[in-house]
């Protein structure tokens, strides 16, 4: 083999420097072309590669399929050494050329290059793209025999992003797809890598009889194939399947078969993937952990790589915190970070490194799994000492570091693996750290985790949707380019060994790139203070800072965390706070029975006394130990958004809160507090103060009933306004809501609505057509104060863990619309008319909109009968946001300003008229 690629070398080297004197023909390029291609290393070929490319720019040569593929091979160079974004850049080129429908450009070379571009953008972390891209690659593989085992590749790719965005069932129909478009190719590898990647989504959806139908028809063609690292990767799946299946024997059989074959084909990287898989067979389902123990160092020997070898230790550190050996687990910990050759060197347990080295780690996600073992470790120690205050400390202290890692990965993290990575990481994360603060008796610090899960949990999804249309093009340009430039630093760190000039170097100008993009972040704090709000601040108020705002109000605060074990509940007054814990299973089982019993009006009047005992259980949980004095509350839910309204004090009688406190709903009390400080903006977008709109009727396609009456509603509603626009019927459009809704001060829509609960986007219903919740993104409502939203089901939505309830009312709120009034389920018309209508009244006397609706439901309740005053008919009309009262729109002002002046006008001429009479 050396003889020959040094043969190759010298012929190339006599070729090119000839070939600078004079232009060489289409021909001869290509059979450069397939001399350059043999080289022995990407360096190799790059330099060689550039030299050629160089020299057909230079005699402007035709840019044709020839010149595409050296591109095409420019540009997979760069990407395997570790350059992206260079490899990116050829490979577009490469593509740009044969996209020309010219006869010297080639289609059909289209397929391997987007094949690439797709690889490297989801290296990228650009999902989305990545899918776009790969489905060209597939189109064009199709059209062409010779490329089937292309688009078999692609497919395989693609399945394997589902796989990572957790869509399984879509994985595993498009390696579907992959397998048979690599059968017509009769290509034998793409085959199995197909057979492999579906087996691995059938495993992930327990679909186990399906997986080993998929495992009997690889497992022939894997022998077939006469390829070692693939048959450990086909025998590993085994292992995992017969896991699965409880077969522990065959696994641990199946397991040392692969290490074998990747001994065989000398994958150093896959021998110690195979141990470490082996070693957390035992220690999870075998409870061997000493031959876990022996299994991860055994794989220690077979790493290079800090990060792989970090995680290995991980691992032991696990074990031995598992066996209650907490002093040793510690070291293991400590040991990896050091590893990790990120200039951290403290030996001591309690010390962690700084936040300026997190910015420099590129894999993020292994370096918070050790920080969180390490933390947890803390935490197991504190507790199995009597709660001892030094151990939980440095729990907090290092549950903090956690914290903090989170604050950067979401700025670095975007589209689907964020919202898998959230789900699956930082909300035991933020259980165990709200844990630590409970045994300590931190009430401040419980505060701030509980807002800084809902940053993650809750507010992700706003933050995407009200972000990027805040930039402007030139600040959206250097955003991108400030973040790439932070990418490919991170990129190349990972290609260089530690401690060489040239790790030195990439880390010395990745963490230039990071500050530059802090100070551009940190500039737009001031020059778009929405912008920055959205997307960057993860500054949480202080807890005294809270209870200043509290006091303002004259309200108290009662904030949630479900866990998947405990309920915390925190209490907050102006001038106290208590933090209580309960077993989250029994709540879930409440509330959702409360929701069943609230959803159907014949449930709830034939299970009565069974809503009662419910209702007045939970109020025993949630509410009653915090001990909040009568009036104005904020409750921050967790997931379920429940109506406290209609909670009893009673379980034989209904005693509803609804007659002792006016509550409102905040998804964050952060942003809550937070837009509530910041200067008040949109006074001079204001062309009125009130929109109104009523389609009434629907067109027949939307299949909706008709709303008799709510244009009555709608015009009573309007006359307490100084400049009411009112569009009903046929002009209350889709179109004419995207067009005026940014300029009014209040907004009031009586109409349908779709929630997200059977798969389908949240969604407005206008007279002519529907409006989604997507598009509420390009939208700009952020002058507007108040939108009621008196359809059925505008504040629920699907409840995922790790995005929230993706609801109509939380899309209004990513718009920055300060307060809005929405329903839980299927509110009847005539209550829901009578109800708002009455809120408006009490808002209009200038009351706040909490105390508004409150008593809008009070005298509801007086006025009607028995039937009227049950839950579901009154306690589904919420208020989420600002309660403060509604401010004077301008329109207003100038009305009551002519008011006065009229009114002081008449009293002068009156008391002249006087006095002239008395004269006389």
């Amino acid at each position: 083999m050396k003889p020959a690629c040094l043969l190759i070398v010298v012929t190339l080297a006599g070729l090119l420097p000839n070939a600078v004197a004079q232009c060489p023909d289409r021909e001869a390029v290509y059979e450069q072309l397939r001399s350059i291609e043999q080289l022995s290393d990407n360096t190799s070929i790059i330099k060689a590669a550039t030299q050629l490319a160089t020299q057909c720019d230079r005699c402007r040569a035709t840019k044709d399929s020839v010149y595409a593929k050296l591109m095409h091979i420019l540009g997979r160079s760069y990407w395997q050494s570790g350059q992206l974004d260079q490899g990116i850049a050829y490979t577009r080129k490469a593509i740009a050329i044969n996209s020309l429908q010219t006869p010297l450009a080639r289609e059909a070379n289209l397929a391997n290059s987007y094949n690439n571009l797709g690889q490297q953008l989801a290296e990228k972390n650009q999902y989305l793209a990545a899918h776009s891209v790969f489905d060209q690659a597939i189109r064009i593989a199709k059209k062409y025999p010779e490329k089937y085992f292309v688009g078999a590749i692609a497919l395989v790719k693609k399945a394997d992003l589902y796989f990572l965005q957790g869509d399984y069932q879509k994985a595993n129909d498009i390696a579907k797809e992959g397998f048979a478009l690599a059968k017509r190719a009769n290509d034998i590898k793409m085959m199995v890598q197909n057979l492999a990647q579906q087996m691995q989504a059938l495993l992930e959806m327990h679909r186990y009889s399906d997986a080993k139908k998929i495992l009997n028809a690889a497992l022939p063609l894997t022998h077939l194939l006469n390829n070692p690292k693939t048959e450990a990767y086909i025998l590993t799946q085994e292992a995992l399947l017969n896991t699965a299946l409880g077969h522990y024997k065959a696994v641990i059989d199946t397991y040392q078969k692969a290490f074998e074959a990747n001994k065989k084909a000398d994958f150093r990287y896959g021998c110690a993937q195979t141990l470490t898989n082996l070693g957390f067979f035992y220690q999870l389902k075998m409870g061997n952990q000493v031959e876990a123990i022996r299994l991860y160092k055994q794989a220690l020997t077979y790493l290079d790589d800090p990060n792989d070898q970090a995680r290995v230790l991980d691992n032991l550190g696990t074990i031995y915190q598992q066996q209650k050996r907490y002093n040793e687990a510690l070291t293991y910990f400590q040991k990896a970070l050091l590893t990790l050759s990120i200039g951290f060197s403290e030996a001591s347990f309690s010390a962690n490194p700084s936040a300026n080295v997190i910015q420099r780690i590129a894999k993020k996600e292994y370096f918070l799994t050790l920080v969180q073992d390490k933390a947890d470790t803390w935490l197991d120690w504190g507790k199995e000492t009597n709660n001892n205050p030094a151990r939980l400390s440095n729990a907090l202290k290092t549950y903090t570091l956690a914290d903090t890692i989170i604050d950067y990965m979401r700025w670095e993290h975007t589209g689907q693996q964020s919202k898998l990575f959230w789900r699956d990481k930082t909300h035991r994360l933020y259980e165990q750290a709200i844990e630590t603060c409970f045994r300590l008796k931190d009430a401040a610090s419980a505060y701030r985790f509980i807002e800084k899960s809902r940053a993650v949990l809750l507010n992700d999804k706003l933050n995407e949707l009200g972000a990027n249309r805040q930039l402007s093009p030139k600040q959206a340009i250097e955003e991108e380019r400030l973040q790439k430039r932070v990418s490919d630093w991170q990129t190349k760190l990972l290609t260089e060994k530690p401690n060489t000039s040239a790790y030195t170097k990439a880390l010395d100008s990745l963490h230039t790139a990071q500050e530059q993009r802090e100070a551009f972040v940190h500039q737009l704090e001031q020059t778009n203070p929405v912008y920055y709000r959205y997307k960057y601040d993860n500054s949480v108020l202080s807890l005294s800072q809270v209870q200043t705002q509290l006091a303002k109000r004259d309200a108290s605060l009662v904030t949630y965390f479900v866990g998947d074990s405990s309920l915390y509940a925190l209490g907050i007054s102006p001038s106290g706070t208590k933090l209580i814990k309960l077993a989250a299973s029994g709540y879930t089982t409440l509330a959702n029975t409360l929701l069943a019993l609230d959803a159907s009006s014949d449930a709830q009047n034939q299970q009565f006394t069974r809503y009662l005992s419910v209702s007045n259980q939970l109020y025993n949980q949630l509410l009653y130990p915090l001990a909040l004095k009568p009036g104005r509350v904020i409750v921050s839910p967790d997931g379920m958004l429940l109506p406290f309204e209609a909670l009893s004090v009673s379980a034989t009688k209904p005693d509803f809160l609804v007659n002792r406190y006016a509550f409102s709903y905040a998804y964050s009390i952060n942003r809550l507090f937070k837009e509530s400080i910041a200067t008040s903006t949109g006074w001079a977008n204001r062309t009125g103060s009130f929109l109104g709109m009523a389609p009434v009727r629907f067109s027949t396609r939307l299949n909706q009933l008709p709303l008799p009456g709510s244009n009555m509603v709608l015009q009573r509603i309007g006359d307490q306004f100084s400049s009411p626009t009112l569009l009903t019927g046929k002009l209350a459009t889709r179109q004419a809501f995207r067009q005026q809704a940014d300029t009014y001060q209040v907004i009031q829509l009586f109409t349908h609505a779709e929630a997200d609960t059977l798969g389908h986007e949240p969604a407005l219903f206008f007279s002519d057509s529907a409006l989604h919740l997507s598009e509420l993104s390009g939208s700009s409502l952020l002058s507007t104060e108040l939108i009621g939203l008196s359809a059925c089901k505008t504040g629920i939505g699907a409840n995922q863990l790790g995005e929230g309830v993706f609801s109509l009312a939380r899309g209004f709120t990513a718009l920055g619309v300060p307060s809005i009034l929405t329903t839980l389920w299927n509110v009847e018309s005539e209550a829901t008319y009578d109800l708002t209508e009455r809120f408006y009244t009490k808002l209009a006397e200038g009351l706040p909109k909490d105390f508004a609706l409150q008593q809008a439901k009070i005298d509801y309740l007086a006025s009607v009968d028995l039937s009227g005053q049950l839950p579901n008919q009154w306690a589904g009309l919420l208020l989420i946001g600002d309660a403060e009262p509604l401010k004077k729109s301008m329109a207003l002002v100038a009305w009551s300003a002519g008011l006065g002046i009229l009114a002081l006008g008449g009293i002068w001429w009156f008391s002249r008229r006087k006095r002239a009479t008395s004269d006389t």
